[in-house]
């Protein structure tokens, strides 16, 4: 963990659910299991393929906050618990500053 001005790695997990209350559910069981941080939720529209076909839903996109140290049990929470059939899961190598860097990998990793 860093402190100050230095920076500490995270990872931004993306994924997405059909609709609030599930997205809520995930998040609140991330939270609860301290496999993330932080999770934000905001409604997007999403457009894919799917099984032959061109897409278009409402979705809520959750952007998960979490430490290097907690990825692989995150995914596999993640997995475990999504209602999707092939879930979306997007992992971005980020930093953190100072204070809130410290934060984040406290709330995931407590020592």
């Amino acid at each position: 963990m860093m402190l100050g001005n230095r920076l500490s790695a995270m990872r931004l997990v993306l994924t997405t659910c059909a609709d609030q209350a599930s997205a809520d559910q995930l998040a609140r069981h991330l939270l609860e299991q301290r496999l993330a941080a932080c999770v934000s939720l905001l409604p997007i529209t999403s457009y894919y393929h799917w099984q032959g076909e061109l897409q278009q839903e409402k979705e809520v996109q959750l952007v998960i906050k979490t430490s290097a140290n907690q990825l692989h049990k995150l995914q596999e929470e993640l997995t475990r618990h999504h209602s999707y059939e092939v879930p979306e899961l997007v992992v971005l190598d980020a930093s953190a500053a100072g204070a809130y860097g410290a934060w984040l990998l406290n709330a995931v990793d407590p020592r």
